[in-house]
């Protein structure tokens, strides 16, 4: 993948605005401040402890957030005058809280000395709160807390996923993790599928202010599912119980091409129901959805060269709503509901040519398509059920959770040959119409039960019923229907039973984990239009986990994990309905078998003051992957799957958030590594290094400014056992501020990809197989957006009355206890 322009000038560029960032920053200093010496009972400086500044008119959204330096000593710079309260907290001691005023005659408080004390000094009649920071750990699992976040004002949840440790989006909104898209998207602790299925279309509707943290399940162990899980996206939203009235937020972000992103959140309460409303739209301009491909086919046998090239024009429009609810009648029992749905409209108009020459050039023939696909729709309806008891045993919970989903996908596209010149095809265009019909069922108890104060066992069970029905027709004209026209019927069947157990040790600084699941599935297929004999499978499969976890402090943590998942075989590598045009033909699988997959990784985390780090080396194997077939058959390209993959991979993460001044931050995301793909009975192999890579720099500038510059790394690996990616360059810059009583109103520039031409280009090589050749797509995508959110209603905290209340996102390093419910899974 490429820029049009020199990827040497548009670093170059990038850097020089990085490093005048950093040097005008020492120039750019707030008009106000407020400082103190904060010291433990002892008289010594408490070094690290997180301090927060609120509004004293909105003690819910943070001003800015900081830290004390080694000796205890703490200055911070605020834009404007008003009244301010400070809260001041560390792991282990009680809150302080200080209030002070800032204006034109008193541009700078000093709050003095502060004493912090011990916590167990005072466990009676007080409140202890040790706030998590913006990255935190846990054996299993890398959250990032998006409230401690300004960007969370305006950004969108996919573009806060930039931030996330060990999540890239690439320049075409593609998230990978670990630079894999193997991973599922939950939310809540619970399969989401209308994420899973159109995530990047999705999280453009939800605001960031409506997210608490976003986790990355690294090892997401026994309770999981195991089919095709190499990680777990886990969107946690806000718990509105602690809010009274009515609050939301409402935005909208456009761009230049004419597309246009509406969204609105909002959350009630009445007596013990919290509701919530989530609602977006999109919508997708020709212009925005203009593609430009040409590619060259290279047929090792005969020399033949098939060149192609296509100019098309989407435009299409979807809608996203969600609403959840939960009922807590007392302590011990919640109820909670959440339903929801996504459609998606789409028409695409197109014209390509194609040409065949000989191996010494010459022309043996030529067409040209006119494609037109006047209907593809898409939606899908999303139901769940959780009934959670608590019993009079701490921690002791018992969940039963119940899913219902389910989607229709309807396609019908047309294609028209003229200007033929010795064309190889019998006919002069068909036409392709589709239907998938998908419904699942799930049902799922687990159990949790602490014991003998260092010790955690889960256990749970789980059943899923899944159907999916798809009906292709191919229509061909010219020719006799009944010599040539396809009528292919696929009903597909999936049972799965589930039973898992788990153990949890921790004590002092050492965790271990350690669990089994097992799964037995019942696969069948059938056809009615009887084009091929019915089947059926049954699979077997033990799924075993492992995690220890090494606390080295307060600030540093070591973590060694072992994990097994299963990729099953989705309807469409299935499917055996034969696609064919004039140069290609394509068909699914019906006997693929679940592929196994290992991996073991060791993770260590250091948090600090101004430098947070994570860094992951990792290994992982599979024998029996699941993997594309390229043949070549009379000069078309053959296409289909199966279980030839051999795969191996060894690298390592990393994620650095670092914060030089203090009103500067920095962000890495990044991994390098080799991929190697092998197939012993195709005589094929293929293994190249690969690398990605998010620089993200932040500067809080004078009169409530945010500048924030981006540049993002991606591609450069295999592409499978036949061929490689081209690396690409994603540049960015935004510029944000806030407006009205208590940032209310919040408004960002963003512009994209500034300092190249106006579009950009993905290129993949075919390198070895039966034929070479390299694609290459072009599409729109300098330009400049505007993102407009405002935020409404009452945000007064409501607290519980309690003698004692510990909120412990407790050792720096460790994200803490509450949202999401029992995990489930979906697989393809």
């Amino acid at each position: 993948m490429r820029i049009n322009s020199t990827n040497s000038s548009i670093m170059k560029k990038l850097l020089t605005l990085v490093l005048m960032v950093v040097c005008v920053n020492m120039a750019l200093l707030a008009q106000y401040s407020v400082k103190f010496q904060l010291n433990d009972s002892t008289g010594q400086g408490e070094p690290y402890a997180t301090v927060r500044i609120y509004r004293a008119s909105d003690t819910t959204r943070v001003v800015t957030t900081g830290v004390t330096s080694l000796d205890g000593s703490y200055k911070q710079q605020l834009a404007s005058p008003g009244d301010y309260l400070a809260v001041i907290s560390a792991v282990g001691k009680v809150s302080v809280q200080r209030d002070f005023q800032l204006s034109h005659n008193n541009k700078t408080v000093d709050l003095g000395t502060i004493v912090i004390k011990d916590a167990d000094n005072v466990l009676s009649g007080v409140t202890i709160t040790a706030h998590a920071p913006v990255v935190t750990k846990e054996i299993d699992r890398i959250a990032y807390n998006v409230q401690n976040d300004d960007d969370a004002k305006t950004n969108t949840a996919l573009e806060m996923l930039r931030k996330v440790p060990l999540v890239t989006v690439d320049g075409q909104d593609n998230i990978l993790v670990k630079g894999s898209s193997n991973f599922k998207i939950y939310k809540n602790g619970h399969p989401d599928p209308t994420l899973s299925g159109n995530a990047k279309d999705v999280l453009k509707a939800i605001p960031a202010s409506m997210i608490k943290r976003i986790e990355v399940i690294t090892d997401p162990g026994a309770k999981y599912d195991a089919e095709g899980v190499g990680s777990i996206l886990n969107i946690v939203t806000i718990d509105n119980s602690s809010m009274s009235g009515i609050t939301g937020t409402v935005g909208i972000r456009f761009d230049n091409y004419g597309s246009c992103n509406p969204n609105a959140y909002i959350t009630a309460q009445v007596g013990k129901v919290v509701t919530s409303l989530n609602y977006g739209m999109f919508r997708m301009s020709h212009r925005r959805g203009q593609q430009h491909q040409e590619g060259m086919t290279h047929y090792n046998d005969t020399g033949y060269e098939l060149y192609s090239k296509s100019d098309n024009r989407n435009k299409g429009d979807g809608h996203f709503v969600n609403i959840e609810s939960s009922w807590e009648p007392d302590t011990l029992n919640l109820v909670s509901m959440a339903f929801g749905g996504y459609a998606y409209h789409l028409n695409h108009q197109g014209i390509s040519s194609q040409w065949m020459n000989d191996a010494s050039g010459q022309r043996l023939y030529s067409f040209d398509t006119r494609t037109r696909m006047p209907r593809y729709s898409y939606y899908n309806f999303d139901g769940q059920l959780d009934y959670q008891h608590k019993t009079h045993v701490k921690d002791e919970t018992l969940t039963l959770s119940y899913i219902v989903s389910t989607s229709r996908t309807r396609s019908h596209s047309e294609n028209d040959y003229f200007n033929l010149e010795n064309a190889p095809m019998g006919y002069t265009g068909y036409g392709n119409r589709s239907k998938e019909n998908f419904l699942e069922h799930t049902f799922q108890f687990d159990w949790t039960r602490p014991f003998a104060q260092y010790h955690k066992i889960e256990t749970g069970v789980k059943y899923i019923h899944r159907s999916n029905k798809s009906h292709t027709t191919m229509d061909y004209e010219g020719l006799d229907p009944d010599t040539l026209d396809v009528d292919n019927r696929l009903n597909h069947l999936t049972q799965v039973v589930a039973a898992y157990a788990s153990y949890t040790f921790h004590k002092n600084s050492w965790s271990a984990r350690a669990g089994l699941r097992y799964e037995y599935s019942y696969l069948k297929a059938k056809y009615p239009g009887g084009g091929q004999p019915s089947f059926h499978t049954n699979l077997n499969d033990w799924v075993p986990s492992a995690s220890l976890s090494y606390q080295m402090g307060m600030f540093n943590s070591l973590t060694l994990s072992f994990a097994t998942t299963i990729n099953r075989p989705g309807i469409n590598y299935l499917n055996p309905a034969v696609i064919s045009t004039p140069t290609s033909i394509s068909y699914g699988n019906a006997h693929l078998k679940s592929a196994r997959n290992y991996s073991a990784r060791l993770n260590y985390m250091h948090t600090g003051a101004k430098l947070t780090f994570t860094l992951t080396p990792t290994i992982s194997w599979s024998r029996n992957g699941i993997t594309g077939i390229q043949t070549v058959q009379d000069d078309k390209t053959v296409s289909t799957y199966a279980n030839e993959l051999e795969s191996f991979y060894y690298g390592c993460y990393g994620y650095v958030q670092w914060q030089p001044f203090k009103t500067t931050s920095i962000y890495l995301n990044g991994g390098l590594g080799r991929q190697r793909y092998k197939s012993d009975n195709l005589g094929l192999e293929n293994a190249r290094w690969s690398s990605f890579a998010w620089l993200n720099v932040t500067q809080q500038l004078p009169w409530k400014l945010r500048l924030t510059l981006s540049v993002g790394r991606f591609g450069g690996g295999p592409d499978g056992l036949y061929g490689r990616e081209k690396v690409s360059y994603w540049p960015d810059i935004a510029l944000q501020r806030s407006f009205l009583k208590e940032d209310r109103l919040t408004v960002k520039l963003d512009a994209q990809v500034p300092f190249s031409g106006k579009y950009m280009s993905s290129t993949s090589y075919t390198t070895q197989g039966d034929y070479t050749g390299w694609s290459r797509m072009r599409w729109p995508v300098r330009g400049l957006t505007v993102s407009v959110s405002y935020r409404f209603g009452s945000l007064k905290a409501q607290v519980k009355k309690s003698s004692v209340t510990i909120e412990n996102s407790d050792v720096v390093g460790g994200a803490g206890k509450g949202q999401g419910g029992q995990q489930g899974g979906r697989g393809n």
